[in-house]
């Protein structure tokens, strides 16, 4: 079973993304906990997109396309703009003081932690960010 949602660059689509992943996940019986997990890991691959995929422009186009297959769901983002490939970004030390740290990163990092599987690939011009995420 497959569902997309398409929105633009625009924080305040934020509102349609969730709402479209708690329908997701209530639909297909995922647990609050795991619910919450995907969210934050996913919101934060789409708040990246809507920052930095068009500087510059409005109205772009990102698609988000979510499966749920044999015991996973899967979460494909996709998008024209930037290359960006959240994969090769370094985890934070987050060993150092809040003071110390730099700023930005932790999205990525908590992304990680969260989801089972994240991959990059970039076909064409398109940004393609795939996260797979185990169900208990």
């Amino acid at each position: 079973m497959v569902r997309t949602l398409h929105i633009t660059n625009d924080l305040e689509q934020l509102s349609s993304f969730k709402e479209f992943l708690q329908k997701v996940c209530s639909s297909w019986g995922i647990n609050e906990k795991t619910a919450m997990e995907l969210h934050l890991a996913v919101e934060e691959a789409v708040v990246n997109v809507i920052h930095y995929a068009y500087p510059g422009q409005k109205n772009q186009p990102i698609e988000l396309k979510v499966q749920y297959d044999a015991g996973k769901i899967i979460f494909t983002l996709t998008d024209h703009g930037a290359l960006f490939d959240p994969t090769s970004k370094e985890d934070p030390d987050i060993t150092l003081g809040l003071d110390e740290r730099p700023i930005g990163g932790l999205g990525i990092f908590f992304a990680r932690k969260l989801m089972t599987e994240i991959n990059y690939k970039r076909s064409g011009n398109k940004n393609i960010l795939t996260m797979i995420k185990e169900l208990p």
